[in-house]
């Protein structure tokens, strides 16, 4: 009788400390597996985690986890600009083109745009959000996607930023040019003066071109009024994600940059890595029969949207080696010593044994499952962070890059042979991965500490200054204006002064010669 009693108990006192968390990713595979690892660690830990998405979203990033879905309708026009975004990138991307163009912020802030107003759209499915009484809100902090935060906002919920990078702009963190690169330059932490006169423009001048693209890009609020209650949208949406009680940033100090955070930013790179499970047995087969080692290829989506020939050229570029190749693409295939997956385990791939190199676009997410494995990698950056990404591993020396698009197959292959052969990228690597696992907590137990912390006691005593200053006061614009001020008004009155003396001396030299001359 006891016992039940003292079980009773300890259900309550679970219960009780329980939350509801809702996470809201953008419909992108690898940003809804960087959510999916904290959602995994809180359930862990008794909490009830769900997940809010268009019900074409389909990805099995939920398939090894408890989180529960709740899934709503976008309009075909919605779906239309979904597969217009997808073949822009492909386009551009295999077109030799920058997707830091004209259109990319059009198309992004429209596809944001559509599930923004299926999600508020969606009657019933708020109703049941309601229902469950969320306590906190993960949502998805990409550029040009802050519509999201008018969910929370409609549920009351307090929210919490996560993303793979999350700008000063919008965390209210300290601006460091100096010695933290912007995303798209193609800088190390290690500038010279030109270099960081150049981050330092483009860095603030990224800032106010967000701020500038969320007001131009305005959520059609009239259309949502019927549905969501008007004082939703009192906040522009610009604001909204200044508002978050905390950050979480897919980013990491070991191999990134070290910069300094305020207490309510986290990093917590890593978020997708975890010990290895068994592998398929024909997939065991193959990797551990191969005598000189394993290279491991995967570039995401990509290579399925590819124009034939690119595979034609890695294949060729990958029959010429001694090991065994394994790669994930859209078919089932054996091409001799390369084997093609159309599903690939990459995190317990990559813990195999017998993997001695990682050739990947270098997403987040496989950068640092790589990482994690102490796998040296070779970057083949295509899109967005990607190039970023390729210049930190060179940087570090844990691996290479290769220019798989324009690069000729001996390129691509010499390149390779090196990485494989140098010891002391290996080195590098192992020890990054050394100091990474010697850390106190996993990403995912950070970022669930984080969570837990803020659940509990708020997080207004986290939050620095700068989150309530405008953009001009937290870049220090207006400082140095007036500093700027104030100097041409001193060097001005010094001018003036100097130059009336001069007037003085010349008038006095011009009375003493004419003196003289009357004389």
């Amino acid at each position: 009788m006891a016992f039940k009693v003292f079980l009773a108990f300890v259900m309550i006192v679970c219960s009780t400390n329980a939350a509801n968390i809702l996470m809201i990713p953008v419909p992108s595979h690898s940003h809804c597996l960087e959510m999916v690892g904290i959602a995994n660690e809180l359930v862990k830990r008794g909490h009830f985690v769900f997940a809010y998405v268009p019900v074409k979203f389909k990805t099995h990033c939920f398939d090894s986890s408890n989180v529960t879905v709740i899934d709503f309708h976008m309009s075909e026009e919605g779906w239309r600009r979904n597969e217009e975004f997808g073949d822009f990138v492909t386009k551009t991307v295999f077109g030799g083109r920058t997707l830091m163009n004209s259109e990319f912020p059009s198309k992004m802030n429209n596809l944001a745009e559509s599930v923004c107003e299926g999600a508020l759209s969606s009657t019933e499915e708020l109703k049941k959000l309601q229902s469950l009484h969320i306590d906190i809100t993960l949502v998805d902090a990409m550029p040009l996607c802050n519509c999201l935060y008018y969910i929370p906002r409609f549920l009351k919920s307090p929210v919490v930023s996560v993303a793979s990078a999350i700008f000063e702009g919008d965390s209210g963190m300290p601006f460091q040019t100096n010695t933290h690169p912007l995303l798209a330059v193609p800088y190390t932490s290690d500038m010279a003066y030109p270099q960081r006169f150049l981050n330092h423009l483009a860095t603030v001048g990224f800032a106010f071109s967000l701020n500038v693209m969320n007001v131009f890009y305005q959520t059609d609020i009239d259309k949502l009024k019927k549905y969501v209650p008007a004082d939703v949208f009192h906040i522009d949406k610009a604001q909204l994600i200044r508002q978050s009680v905390l950050f979480l940033e897919n980013s990491d100090t070991i191999l990134e940059y070290p910069k300094a955070t305020f207490p309510n930013f986290l990093r917590v790179g890593g978020l997708t890595t975890r010990p290895t499970k068994p592998l398929p047995e024909e997939l065991e087969k193959f990797m551990s029969q191969s005598k000189n080692g394993v290279v491991v290829v995967s570039f995401g989506s990509f290579l399925k949207n590819a124009p034939p020939y690119l595979f034609q050229k890695l294949l060729k570029v990958f029959q010429n080696l001694n090991h065994n190749v394994i790669m994930a693409y859209d078919k089932n295939e054996n091409y001799g010593n390369v084997k093609t997956v159309k599903w690939l385990p990459q995190n317990d791939v990559l813990g195999h044994p017998n993997t001695v190199l990682f050739i990947s676009h270098c997403g987040k997410n496989g950068f640092f499952e790589g990482f994690y494995h102490g796998v040296p990698i070779i970057c083949t950056p295509l899109h967005a962070d990607t190039f970023s990404t390729a210049i930190k591993v060179k940087y570090h020396k844990v691996g290479s890059s290769a220019d798989i698009l324009n690069g000729d197959a001996n390129e691509i292959l010499k390149v390779i042979k090196y990485t494989l052969n140098d010891e002391n990228v290996r080195k590098n690597m192992k020890k990054a991965s050394a100091i990474f696992h010697s850390a106190p907590f996993t990403p995912q137990e950070r970022a669930a500490n984080g969570i837990e912390h803020v659940l509990k006691f708020g997080g207004d005593h986290l939050k620095p200054v700068s989150s309530k200053m405008s953009l001009i006061a937290h870049t220090m614009l207006d400082i140095w204006f007036t500093l700027f001020l104030l100097t041409s008004i001193i060097l001005y009155i010094f001018y003036r002064l100097i130059r009336g003396c001069f007037i003085c001396i010349f008038c006095r030299k011009q009375n003493t010669t004419g003196k003289k001359k009357k004389d």
